[in-house]
């Protein structure tokens, strides 16, 4: 496991993040928005699998080419 992150240790809440993405962009139904990593992260490298959950459902999964 590359890192594991929680949304209770963002810096600002969803809320406050959306609007303010929103003053610059259009955001859509399924769009992503990356906040950053959690301390002691370690680089993405080509074979690695990606994969994001909210407690147990599966929400985002690939390989990195």
């Amino acid at each position: 496991m590359a890192q594991q992150g929680n949304t209770k240790d963002l810096l600002f809440s969803f809320d406050q993040l959306v609007a303010y993405i929103s003053r610059f962009f259009t955001l859509n139904i399924g769009d992503l928005i990356f906040t950053g990593t959690p301390e002691g992260v370690g680089p993405v490298e080509i074979g690695d699998k990606l994969e994001a959950f909210i407690e147990d459902d599966s929400l985002l999964e690939f390989m990195i080419k």
